[in-house]
């Protein structure tokens, strides 16, 4: 076990979060919630959870889903095993490129990526990579280039590890 003393979410609330966290990795963020909750930050919040059913995996769901009716939260649900294709957080992640791009090249969101370091975080980064490559018309090496000025800004952070 190790601890990531830099996974926090940025000091001024008016900044966005993008949060990516299947299964157990939702832990963090349903504290970085009930934080931005008390404080009243007006920064948009996103998150994406994913598990294997709805009815049995579903952690926190009656809060969370309170949290969206309250309009603190937009939350993106993967079940993966509920439908005979497989959808997985990458996948939403895919399908709202526009907004994410959006969130993170204009408004300057933060991300976070926790849980599975093997599989997840890798497709996940991939995915991430893919957008900022078609949202943001540039090649895979500037892409690169502003993944890494992210990541040096502390604005993508993965706390992340291996079962």
């Amino acid at each position: 076990m190790s601890c990531n003393p830099h996974f926090r979410l940025p000091l001024n609330g008016d900044i966005p979060i993008i949060m990516i966290g299947p299964g157990t990795g939702l832990a963090p963020f349903r504290a970085f919630l009930q934080e931005r909750v008390l404080n009243k930050a007006k920064g948009r919040n996103v998150l994406y959870f994913g598990c294997r059913n709805k009815n049995k995996d579903f952690l926190y769901r009656n809060e969370l889903e309170s949290w969206v009716s309250e309009g603190v939260v937009l939350l993106r649900t993967a079940f993966s095993r509920d439908q005979k294709k497989k959808i997985y957080v990458q996948h939403l992640i895919k399908e709202d490129a526009h907004l994410l791009w959006e969130l993170i090249d204009k408004e300057n969101a933060h991300i976070y990526v926790c849980g599975d370091a093997k599989n997840m975080a890798v497709d996940v980064h991939q995915t991430l990579r893919s957008i900022i490559v078609n949202e943001g018309g540039i090649n895979m090496e500037i892409a690169d280039q502003y993944i890494n000025k992210l990541e040096k800004a502390e604005r993508y952070q993965k706390d992340v590890w291996v079962t």
